[in-house]
């Protein structure tokens, strides 16, 4: 056996300690509510990848050198670097994984890295993991699932299946942005848009919840003991207001007013930043 060239992923479901000890009450009984919601989780990332489905009916071809393992809190998916279309599949499934995470109030992390690895249903290792899993532990820091310009570069290499027009870095890059530190991230704020149902009337419900869930965690990990929590939820905050900038600009707020669409328009005029000082008083 030797190693494939591939494409991995590493990601990491963040304070997964917590959400086990919720799963038992202070006496040591079984909390069901919050293990079905637990095993909620794990079924999310199964039905996001097909784990379950015998049937063949993908929306598309499925790439037949994909693997993805599930343990503990980690999953990793891989798929060998010459598979077409991959690199966009994956990091759409991805941010699908993080989107339908964040609707059940969890957060996750991960990095994706290129090279040698072996992952079969009996064999996952290689040195492609460990630099995945590297980079998730020590560069991606956030609650973002980052990725270098290699994946973007081993986008260009793809035969794109659905699109002769399109060139297919520019596909690749509409699910992503750029952060502070050079690293680029699935984006789970402005950019879900397009992921949802009904993208126009559905994604005031999803900043509704993101919002939420920004100011509980803020709020919880106020005490000096949990900064390393607060840090997270702090960058949550920083581009959860740089999506509401870019949902208020005025060409957008035209756009809607243009539309008819005034309800639409009022909620996101009345839309609000969360304060970086705000939830300071808890401390």
């Amino acid at each position: 056996m030797i190693y494939d060239n591939r494409v991995v992923a590493f990601i990491d479901i963040l304070g997964f300690k917590s959400l086990l000890n919720e799963t038992l009450d202070k006496n040591g009984n079984d909390n069901e509510p919050a293990i079905d919601s637990l095993i909620s989780a794990y079924s999310t990332i199964r039905k996001i990848w097909d784990l379950d489905d015998e049937t063949g009916s993908l929306s598309y071809a499925p790439a037949t050198t994909k693997r993805v393992s599930i343990f503990s809190d980690c999953v990793v998916i891989s798929f060998k670097v010459e598979q077409p279309s991959e690199v966009f599949f994956t990091l759409l499934e991805i941010k699908w994984l993080i989107m339908e995470l964040l609707g059940k109030n969890i957060i996750c992390r991960g990095a994706i890295s290129l090279g040698k690895m072996i992952h079969t249903e009996n064999y996952l290792f290689g040195p492609a993991l460990v630099e995945a899993y590297m980079l998730e532990s020590k560069a991606a820091l956030y609650p973002r699932v980052i990725l270098d310009s290699s994946i973007i570069d081993a986008s260009l290499k793809d035969n794109l299946q659905y699109s002769k027009t399109t060139d297919a870095k520019i596909i690749v890059q509409s699910l992503l942005e750029q952060d502070s530190d050079g690293m680029f991230y699935i984006d789970y704020f402005y950019k879900a848009h397009s992921e949802l149902n009904d993208p126009e009337y559905d994604f005031p419900s999803y900043i509704d919840n993101l919002g939420n869930l920004i100011r509980k965690g803020l709020m919880g990990s106020s005490q000096p003991s949990k900064s390393d929590i607060r840090i997270k939820y702090s960058w949550m905050r920083e581009r959860f207001n740089q999506m509401v900038e870019r949902v208020q600009s005025k060409d957008a707020i035209a756009r809607l007013d243009a539309s008819g669409d005034s309800t639409l328009a009022n909620f996101y005029i009345n839309l609000k930043k969360i304060s970086p000082s705000k939830y300071r008083k808890f401390i």
